[in-house]
């Protein structure tokens, strides 16, 4: 049954997103923004369906298990990640179709009259999202290892072959139809499984929290059970996911999709709502808690819906192995299409200045979707000592460096392309730096950072220093320049 439910879901997504590609021309701005077309509900879906990736459902028990109620660092940053977007969403929405832009370093490199921070901002993107994709990989590998006994690579290779074709023949249109499908499958199934699991072991939510009360009172409070998180990491790690949530290309992009600039101020607003999905993850993890045996990684939720203690237990790890394949396919094809737009325009087009025919471009769209596809496989093999965790505070503390060459060169006339050049190499040098150091000398990387703080916000300090002091010191940019990024 579970093997069934499984390859039809795949072929259904295959069907939606071929088909949702038909709809529109087929060329490079249809590929890339969906010719800007998107209306509310598929705004909606694209955003929340797009976040909530197979690290929410892998991660968040896992995490429940591990650090207790220092997983709710989660609904910290998500209420907040939109308030950003909903401010300068609009305006970037506008200038974008206006200027003929299309994605987040095609904006700044435009608006500082520099290709080498295109070019940079597009590599750092492209690095950035290589663990973030291992991650999605390792939720379908987890999966399909699982329910079919396939070996994780080889599970995680046939899911992400149905992706890579929809994204390669129906670009945005088929991330965002197919974003649809799998957000409201991802809402359905765990709400479902939140509150039945619950319920068949202890009698429900409520009496099941009074036992983690009775027997794990350490579990619902912060710093949670030893050694714990320390106030300084916890707030770091909600500061960065904001931040860094904020300056994802792929979500940035999204702004240049709508189809109108109010629709992506509506899309902030409601996005909250999507929070939603969290809770009954939450329910789960401490389910897991109060069992015997629970295992303490990614693999926790599918040892608990395949629980003897539970009736149905085949159709529940069936319909949660979909919710997991949905949550990672409605990431991972952001991931490969954003990835292979980025290559594109920021990389080859704006970086290297190549100026290619509208049917080369497609073609280049597609190949770099399966070259993206295959890091993300290889990168899968070889990402076996670090945890999801790990692997997506990584992925955030390069986008989050983007920060202040946003916001100042939407917001400060004074910014300007010397400014934005140096802030932004400090910042990532600073990640390279401290990252490196973490794992090949930690004696000084414990003096660099004695207070453990995520290496992502360092390095956003520095930049931003750096930044503001460069900008004060050399003179602005034209005014004529600074009008066309201007309301």
């Amino acid at each position: 049954m579970a093997s069934a439910l499984i390859f039809g879901y795949l072929g259904l997504s295959l069907a939606v997103g071929l088909w949702a590609g038909r709809r529109g021309s087929g060329g490079t701005d249809d590929f890339i923004t969906g010719e800007r077309s998107f209306g509310p509900v598929l705004m909606y879906f694209v955003m929340g369906a797009m976040v909530f990736s197979a690290y929410a459902l892998l991660g968040t028990p896992q995490r429940i298990l591990a650090k207790g109620s220092d997983a709710f660092y989660a609904l910290a940053y998500g209420a907040a990640s939109m308030i950003p977007i909903f401010f300068f969403g609009a305006k970037v929405r506008r200038i974008g179709a206006r200027e003929q832009l299309y994605t987040q370093a095609d904006f700044l490199g435009a608006r500082f009259a520099s290709r080498r921070l295109t070019a940079v901002m597009g590599l750092a993107s492209l690095l950035a999202f290589l663990p973030y994709l291992v991650i999605q990989f390792k939720g379908a590998g987890v999966v399909m290892q699982q329910v079919l006994g396939w070996s994780p690579v080889a599970g995680a290779a046939v899911v992400y072959a149905v992706v890579m074709v929809y994204v390669m023949f129906g670009g945005m249109r088929g991330v965002g139809w197919t974003n649809v499908l799998q957000g409201v499958l991802m809402l359905v199934i765990v709400w479902w499984l939140g509150l039945a699991i619950p319920g068949q072991l202890y009698g429900g939510v409520g009496p099941m929290f009074d036992r983690v009360i009775a027997e794990q009172p350490a579990y619902l409070t912060l710093p949670g059970p030893g050694p714990g998180t320390s106030d300084y990491q916890w707030t770091a790690e909600v500061v960065l996911s904001i931040l860094g949530f904020t300056m994802w290309p792929q979500v940035f992009m999204k702004c240049f999709t709508a189809r109108n600039a109010r629709l992506v101020q509506h899309s902030s607003v409601v996005y909250p709502t999507f929070l939603l999905f969290l809770v009954p993850l939450y329910f789960l993890g401490y389910a897991a808690l109060l069992l015997p045996d629970a295992p303490r990684d990614e693999r926790v939720l599918l040892w608990l819906v395949h629980h003897p203690l539970l009736a149905g237990g085949e159709w529940m790890l069936a319909c949660f192995s979909l919710a997991v394949l949905a949550a990672s396919m409605s990431t991972g094809d952001a991931l490969l299409h954003g990835g292979s737009s980025i290559f594109l325009r920021d990389v080859l087009h704006r970086g290297f200045g190549l100026q290619l025919r509208e049917r080369t471009q497609t073609w280049i769209l597609r190949a770099a979707v399966v070259v993206l596809a295959g890091l993300g496989l290889v990168g899968m093999m070889y990402a076996h000592r670090w945890s999801l965790v790990d692997l997506l505070l990584l992925a955030y503390a390069v986008p989050v460096q983007f920060l202040p060459v946003v916001m100042l060169g939407l917001y400060w006339r004074r910014a300007n392309r010397q400014a934005a050049e140096a802030g932004l190499y400090v910042g990532l040098g600073g990640v390279i730096f401290l990252f490196a150091a973490g794992k090949l000398a930690p004696g000084l990387y414990a003096a660099v950072n004695p207070l453990d703080l995520q290496i992502g916000v360092l390095g956003l300090m520095l930049n931003s220093l750096v930044m503001l002091s460069v900008a004060m010191l050399t003179p602005p940019m034209p005014d004529e320049h600074l009008r066309r990024f201007e309301l």
